[in-house]
């Protein structure tokens, strides 16, 4: 796929509809589109297209290596992600690897689906549970059953931090802070509620299958990106990257819309803000009156930060399994959550691990350096690793949006004609996962679709 584009009288005449970010919000919508007959071109201010899960390059050990810009994790109920991979001819078994659903901490704790129908995958795994009290199995198949009786909803204002006030503290610590953090990435207090239940919903609480970790084997451009844009390319989409959009302005009276770069005016019958929602307000700041109220909405949105250290071992160096929880305690300079043997997953990284540390806190107020000292120290004394030869870490500071109780976000249609929202702005029963960026961006090429056709 073009990296520049055509020309700017091209452009014209090729863009019926421009789409402002390249992420995965972005070209999730471009597909969709191009499945329905476009030619949308791709607009984005970074030098390579991933936005926000993107790859970077590093050297460690004298090599230099592909490294994702945070660790991500995949469910197998991320269905319209697996959809759009085998769409583009990307085969998820050889890009990501698929394991049963499983908690495990390096001091023996371990909670792990089954391979079974549902819902016994879980109902065994439960019974087969180490280091759980049989008050906290207990506690934890009622806590189950009551969200599936009530269709797995909340009220609106609740923090998931209230919906698990009755659970055995141990529970809470081991499992759902835990899973709180790596789904939506901030503490149970500032969490919604109804977001972390629709989270549960269409994993633990569906199908076996659904269920599933999918870890990705290389970096994120080789599991989506790369193999999207080749798609997009082929089937006459462009992408031009270094190119940041200026202003945006809708059209009237059946005018165009139009996008402002940097001594270029593009026009377009529909423009699409695949963007984080503060570059997304900026843009639509001032435009006019009707969308004022869309950018309160996206003002209001805070986001919240993920780290990822990157620790060099010998070659030789694995744990027992491709990755475990993390007991964290900042109080005592244990930061990390998660920790990832990517050699396990990429031959061509053996030795090298990857820890992460979700949401916001004190460990932000440190150096990159001093942080990865930190994590190193707690893998060495948790998982009785050697000193790490070298560690690089990379921040991530406005990595997703803090999904809080009574979120609002604008609807993926805007109220001036033409105009349409994508990424984590956009209105979603999910947090800023991958998979709710792919939904945002269908959802919004279906809006613009249905627009077209009325």
């Amino acid at each position: 796929m073009s990296a520049h584009g055509a020309t700017a009288a091209d452009a014209h005449a090729a863009a019926r509809t421009i789409i402002v970010g390249a992420g995965w919000s972005g070209l999730a919508c471009a597909i969709r589109l191009v499945q329905a007959g476009q030619r949308p071109l791709l607009l984005e201010a970074a030098p390579q297209a991933g936005g926000r899960a993107r790859t970077v390059e590093h050297e460690l050990g004298g090599r230099l290596l592909a490294l994702d810009n945070g660790q991500h994790l995949l469910l197998g109920a991320y269905r319209e992600t697996l959809a759009l991979m085998h769409l583009i001819g990307l085969h998820p078994g050889q890009v990501l690897a698929r394991s049963p659903f499983a908690l495990r901490y390096p001091d023996g704790w371990h909670l792990a689906a089954r391979r079974l129908p549902a819902p016994w995958h879980l109902g065994l795994g439960l019974l087969l549970a180490r280091g759980m009290t049989v008050p906290e199995r207990l506690a934890l198949a009622r806590f189950t059953r009551a969200q599936q009786a009530l269709d797995w909803r909340a009220a609106p204002e609740l923090a998931t931090s209230a919906l698990l006030a009755g659970q055995p503290d141990a529970l809470v610590r081991r499992l759902w802070r835990p899973l709180c953090l790596a789904a939506l990435n901030v503490e149970p207090e500032h969490a919604s509620a109804q977001i972390f239940l629709n989270v549960l919903r269409d994993s633990l609480g569906a199908g076996a299958d659904a269920s599933d970790l999918l870890v990705p084997r290389t970096d994120l451009s080789g599991v989506f990106v790369a193999g999207a844009l080749r798609w997009l390319g082929v089937h006459g989409a462009q992408l031009r990257l270094h190119t940041p959009v200026l202003e945006v302005r809708a059209g009237a009276g059946g005018e165009p819309c139009r996008v402002g770069l940097r001594g270029e005016v593009l026009a377009a019958e529909h423009v699409v803000l695949a963007l984080p929602p503060e570059r997304a307000a900026a843009l639509l700041r001032g435009t006019h009156a009707r969308l004022d109220p869309v950018v309160a909405q996206l003002g209001a949105i805070r986001m919240a930060p993920i780290c990822t250290t990157y620790l060099r071992y010998a070659p030789g160096t694995r744990l027992p399994h491709a990755y475990y929880s993390l007991s964290d305690a900042p109080a005592q300079g244990n930061y990390a959550q998660w920790v990832f043997d990517r050699g396990q997953l990429d031959k061509r990284l053996a030795g090298v691990l990857s820890a992460v540390v979700s949401g916001a806190g004190n460990h932000l107020e440190l150096s990159r350096g001093a942080l990865g000292q930190r994590v190193a120290a707690q893998l060495a004394a948790a998982l009785h690793l050697p000193v790490a030869q070298e560690h690089y870490t990379l921040i991530e500071k406005q990595a997703t949006i803090v999904p809080a109780p009574g979120l609002r976000r604008p609807p993926a249609r805007l109220p001036l004609p033409g105009l349409f929202l994508a990424g984590d702005a956009a209105d979603s029963p999910y947090p800023s996962t991958l998979e709710g960026s792919v939904r945002s961006g269908i959802a919004a090429a279906e809006a613009l679709l249905e627009r077209s056709a009325s």
